[in-house]
């Protein structure tokens, strides 16, 4: 008889799991890890058979391919009481196999021995290392308020016109506003995208817009109060997958990036701005030009850093400056960071009525000025003020 196979149940409340765990403990037949609570604990435990829920918030084909891919399997559960969606969800997930909740214990480990042991993560990782991806992941994240959510339509324009596609997925939960700015449906949106992806609820290329300057478009969350639902992994899972879908990704979020997890309920208040972020090869921050909206940027940008390690760059915009005023901001911005770009939106009239008549900014100084920052992105320079 070889070793006991080593597995871990995701979080489940279905009784199933509390009697497997008792049968082990009193009888054995399998060793067991622990129960994993997120999909990155899903990747980044070291057992060889998970058992998941049908119904498990954070299951999804991303999830189910990538602990397949690393020599695991992956056994689904589902409650038979509730007909034959549980289980046909789970065989489209491509579990390795798929049992009924009243299973029992005894059954459930001879499933167990029939898909045969998996790899754990750490055994896998070291016999085989990941390839990496042919092309690394494109995703700048633009920072701030309503200004840089226009910043990050133009943005996107700018990139279209260099040939890349290019999907704008609005991330914010705390300021989400594409949808009334651009005079868009508030459905479909981010909710309608993730309920596809991790539900299989319909197609997300359904919850796309066509947006301004040919860039596609997934608006956000259509209330605030609704960011209690979306879930920082199932965002970040959305996003990996899109990026297979387009050449490039902008990430609208907010400017706020605290790390709240010790604050109960509302700890993961932020968690979305703070995956995005870590997400980004290219950080947007779009800032106010005036001493307040430095010392803002200052303390974004020290936040940031210890999310990525991706370039950065500043832009103030939505106040006319004078020249001595961009010097007395740059000196002390870089007197504590270099940014790879620095830039000046100017006024633009045209903006301006665009904003009040909820259409997209005409090509103007705004738009110019933005294709500049595209490029240096596009090109990965790092050069200096702009």
């Amino acid at each position: 008889m070889g070793p006991e196979p080593v597995i871990a149940i995701a979080g489940s409340q279905r009784s199933w799991a509390a009697e497997l765990v008792r049968f082990l403990s009193d009888f054995g037949g399998a060793r067991f890890m622990g129960t994993v609570l997120t999909a990155r604990q899903a990747l980044e435990s070291a057992y060889e058979v998970l058992l998941i829920d049908d119904i498990t918030s954070y299951l999804s084909p991303r999830l189910i391919e990538r602990v397949r891919g690393s020599g695991r399997k992956v056994i689904g559960v589902y409650d038979p009481e509730s007909g034959d969606r549980g289980r046909k969800r789970l065989r489209t997930m491509g579990v390795d196999a798929v049992i009924p909740a009243d299973t029992g214990a005894e059954a459930i480990l001879e499933t167990i021995a029939a898909v045969g042991p998996g790899r754990p993560a750490r055994a896998a990782a070291e016999a085989t290392p990941a390839p990496m991806p042919d092309t690394p992941i494109r995703v700048t994240a633009v920072a701030g308020g309503d200004l840089a959510g226009d910043f990050a339509v133009a943005l996107g324009g700018s990139f279209r016109a260099s040939n890349r596609t290019t999907l704008l997925l609005e991330a914010d939960t705390v300021m989400p506003m594409m949808a009334q700015r651009l005079s868009m449906p508030m459905v479909p949106n981010l909710l309608t995208a993730l309920d596809a992806h991790i539900q299989l609820r319909g197609s997300v290329h359904d919850s796309f817009l066509a947006g301004p300057y040919g860039v596609t478009l997934l608006t956000g969350i259509p209330e605030v109060s609704e960011w209690e639902t979306i879930r920082s992994d199932e965002v970040v899972d959305l996003v990996e997958t899109a990026a297979e879908w387009f050449d490039e990704l902008i990430v609208k979020v907010s400017p706020f990036l605290e790390d709240l997890a010790g604050f109960g309920s509302r700890g993961g208040r932020f968690e979305v701005n703070r995956s995005m972020v870590g997400l980004a090869r290219d950080v947007v921050f779009v800032a106010e030009p005036t001493p307040v909206g430095l010392s803002r940027s200052l303390r974004w940008i020290a936040q940031a850093r210890r999310l990525t390690a991706g370039r950065l760059h500043i832009v103030f915009g939505g106040a006319a400056t004078t020249s001595f005023q961009r010097g007395e901001l740059s000196d002390e911005l870089t007197r504590s960071y270099l940014p790879s770009s620095i830039t000046w939106l100017p006024v633009d009239n045209g903006r301006d009525r665009a904003v009040w008549n909820g259409t997209a900014i005409p090509r103007g100084p705004f738009i110019k000025t933005v294709e500049r920052v595209g490029a240096t992105i596009l090109e990965g320079d790092s050069e200096g003020p702009g």
